[in-house]
C-alpha cells in the first residue's frame, strides 16, 4: 500500500506541471514527419445556427504521429525487420489498417510513479553537447545524487536541458549536430530495472546520430514504451525528482504513436 500513501500525499499537495508542449505550426518538425498544421474552418459571423443570435466557430488540425510531445507504439520501431514481440513487421501489418499487434490504442494510460534524472544537474551544465551518449554509470550517479531509485513500474524522464532549443528548429532536431541522449547500455539498465515507460526532452531520446540502440533495446527487445519532446525543465528547477506521473495517448487503431498530454503531479 506505499504507492497509495504516495499517491495520497501528493494529490493532497496539489501541484500540476505540464510535461508537454503546447501544439502550434512552428513546433519542431522533423523531415521524416509530416508536420502540425491548423486552421479555422468557421468563423462566428460566418453563419448564425438556425437564423438565432447564437453562433459556432470550429478548426481543423493535422499532424504526424511522433510530432509534438507524443508516445511512441512499440511498432514504430523495428531491427532487422521484426518488432516486439520477435514479429516480422510485414506480417503484423498493412498499411491501411496499420498494426494488428501493439498498435498505441493498447497502451493503457500512464498513471504511476515518476522519477526524474537531470543529467545537466549532475554534470554542471545548463545542457548537454550535441551527440552526447549519456551513459548508465551517469543514469545511477544522477539518481544517487537526487537520492532516489528507480522502481519496477516507474516513468522515467531524462533531462537533458534541450528544452531550451525549443524555438530553434535545426539545433533541436539536430538535423546537423545530432542530439544527446542514453547509448545502448543505458538503456539496458533502465529496463533491468523494469521500468513501464521513460521519454527525455529531445526529438529522438536516443543519441543522435546513432543506429537508435535505446529505442531497440527497451522498444523492440523489452517492450518499454519511449515518449520524447518532453518539458522537463520547470521539475528540474523546483528540484522535483520524484511525482505522480499521468499521461494519455489516443486510441488511434494500428498506430505507431500518438499525442499526449503528459503532467506530474507532486
Amino acid at each position: 500500500m506505499t504507492w497509495l500513501a504516495d499517491f495520497r500525499r501528493i494529490v493532497s499537495a496539489g501541484r500540476i506541471v505540464e510535461l508537454g508542449h503546447v501544439l502550434h505550426e512552428d513546433i519542431p518538425n522533423s523531415p521524416n514527419h509530416p508536420p502540425f498544421m491548423f486552421r479555422l474552418t468557421k468563423l462566428h459571423n460566418d453563419a448564425r445556427i438556425g437564423g438565432s443570435d447564437v453562433s459556432a466557430s470550429s478548426d481543423m488540425f493535422t499532424m504526424g504521429s511522433h510530432n509534438g510531445t507524443h508516445i511512441d507504439a512499440l511498432n514504430h520501431i523495428a531491427c532487422c525487420g521484426m518488432v516486439y514481440p520477435d514479429r516480422d513487421s510485414d506480417a503484423v501489418a498493412t498499411r491501411r489498417d496499420g498494426y494488428v499487434e501493439h498498435g498505441i490504442e493498447t497502451v493503457e494510460p500512464l498513471f504511476m510513479r515518476g522519477v526524474l534524472l537531470d543529467m545537466p544537474g549532475l554534470l554542471g551544465v545548463e545542457s548537454l553537447e550535441p551527440a552526447y551518449g549519456i551513459t548508465a554509470a551517469e543514469l545511477a550517479a544522477a539518481a544517487e545524487r537526487q537520492h532516489v531509485d528507480i522502481r519496477p513500474g516507474d516513468a522515467v524522464l531524462i533531462r537533458s536541458g534541450w528544452e531550451r532549443y525549443w524555438g530553434d528548429h535545426r539545433k533541436y532536431v539536430g538535423v546537423f549536430e545530432g542530439g544527446p541522449g542514453p547509448d545502448g547500455e543505458a538503456a539496458a539498465w533502465l529496463g533491468d530495472h523494469g521500468i513501464r515507460v521513460t521519454g527525455a526532452d529531445t526529438f529522438a531520446y536516443d543519441r543522435r546520430p546513432s543506429a537508435m540502440p535505446a529505442h531497440v533495446e527497451l522498444m523492440v527487445k523489452r517492450g518499454i514504451n519511449i515518449m520524447e519532446n518532453m518539458r522537463l525543465d520547470e521539475l528540474a528547477a523546483a528540484k522535483v525528482y520524484e511525482f505522480m506521473f499521468c499521461a494519455l495517448p489516443l486510441r488511434i487503431k494500428g498506430g505507431t504513436g500518438s499525442p499526449i498530454r503528459p503532467i506530474a503531479l507532486f
